[in-house]
Formats: C-alpha cells, sequence, structure tokens
C-alpha cells in the first residue's frame, strides 16, 4: 500500500511541475513541442513506478519457484515413463502387424544432457511357441533402431 502512495504522490508531483512550465512556457514558438515534451513527462511519472511494481512482482515469484527444487525432477521421470510407454506401444503395434504378441515388453532407455533419447534397448518375452518368430522380432526392432534381447517363456 505504501508504493501506492508513492506512486500517487508522484504523479501529483509531476502535474504541479507540469503545470509551472506550462505557464512559464505559453504564448512562445516552442509551444507544441514543451507540450510534447511535458506529455512525455507525465507518460513517464505513470508508467515507471508500474514497471518497478511489476519487476518486484516478478522476484517474488522467483523466490517462490526456489522452494521446490524436486519438481523439475519429478516432471523429468514422468517426462521419460511417458517415452518408454511411447515406445512400448510402437513396438507392440508393429509386432502385432506380423502377428506377433509378446507376452512383455519392458523398454531400457537413457536421455543425456540434450534431451536425446540416447540408448534404446527392448526386452522381449515371447511364448514358447513364437520361439521361431524371434528372427523377425529382431528384425523389426532393427527397423525401428532399437536393440532388442529375446527371451522365452518356459
Amino acid at each position: 500500500m505504501d508504493s501506492v502512495t508513492q506512486w500517487a504522490g508522484g504523479i501529483c508531483i509531476s502535474c504541479v511541475i507540469v503545470c509551472i512550465v506550462e505557464m512559464l512556457i505559453s504564448d512562445t514558438a516552442l509551444e507544441k513541442t514543451v507540450r510534447y515534451v511535458l506529455g512525455a513527462f507525465m507518460l513517464c511519472a505513470v508508467i515507471v513506478p508500474v514497471g518497478g511494481f511489476l519487476r518486484e512482482i516478478s522476484f517474488e515469484l522467483g523466490d517462490i519457484g526456489e522452494i521446490s527444487d524436486d519438481i523439475p525432477e519429478d516432471i523429468e521421470n514422468e517426462r521419460i515413463e511417458y517415452l518408454k510407454n511411447e515406445i512400448k506401444k510402437m513396438i507392440v503395434k508393429n509386432l502385432g502387424d506380423e502377428n506377433i504378441f509378446p507376452k512383455e515388453v519392458c523398454v531400457n532407455m537413457d536421455i543425456d544432457e540434450d534431451n536425446c533419447i540416447s540408448i534404446i534397448t527392448a526386452d522381449i518375452l515371447l511364448e514358447k511357441d513364437d520361439i521361431h518368430k524371434s528372427q523377425k522380432v529382431r528384425n523389426i526392432l532393427n527397423d525401428l533402431g532399437i536393440g532388442c534381447n529375446i527371451s522365452v517363456l518356459e
């Protein structure tokens, strides 16, 4: 509230200064230029304190963000799990298109500092009856650029 009273006081003082200057300068050749400058002065008197107030608010919001440092880590973990699930869906869909239905698919991946997926491997668990399809599974995953480890359910 104190900042609002200072702002209002600054505007009042600026108005008084503008009125005095207009009375002293009236009826001269530079009257339009002086009025333009005085208008800009009044505009600055109104706007500049608002900028300081907004800067003050942004500093306060920045302090709030510093309180909880573990939130970005939680978001990063959720993003990694989402990517793993999407890759798993892609693998299951591509294998399903070839009538191969794995019992389980586990995606292993790593994200580097540049947020790029650097290592992708998939552990595929096949039924004992589908052992003859393991080479086809390898070919499909290699086409996707994914290394694979195939296990057979006994």
